[in-house]
């Protein structure tokens, strides 16, 4: 089942922004910022799928990836990226259940606790704290 399009999704300001689908093929689909985005600062989804490994050794792997583009003072194209993958063994103890556990806890320690709060009082602490290199 395909993922719906137009996507909305919300920013960390609480304001929705549209993706669009620009492509897709079997191993994944790219996705543009229809609310925002410029031919010169593009702001988009990247989703892929891979498969590594053979038999019971098999591992699905999934990528999305938000990026935003944005031109300096000398215009010269500057992209921040946020990685996300999902690395599943296929024939393992390892459920769906517990990948949701751990994309559970990810998002509560980069929201600083969201689900120990509300949805309304997001914070970026931890965000912060990894962007300044702390551990």
């Amino acid at each position: 089942m395909a993922i719906t399009d137009p996507l909305s999704l919300e920013n960390a300001f609480n304001s929705a922004n549209s993706f669009v689908r620009t492509s897709q093929d079997a191993s994944g689909s790219a996705w543009i910022d229809s609310s925002s985005s410029t031919p010169s600062e593009p702001r988009g989804l990247t989703i892929k799928h891979q498969v590594s490994g053979k038999g019971k050794d098999a591992v699905d792997r999934h990528l999305i990836q938000a990026y935003y583009t944005k031109l300096d003072a000398e215009t010269i194209p500057r992209t921040g990226v946020v990685n996300f993958t999902l690395s599943m063994p296929r024939n393992s103890v390892i459920t769906s259940a517990i990948m949701y556990n751990l994309v559970a806890n990810v998002i509560d320690f980069l929201m600083s606790g969201v689900f120990a709060t509300s949805v309304t009082s997001l914070t970026t602490t931890n965000v912060d704290k990894i962007l300044r290199g702390e551990q």
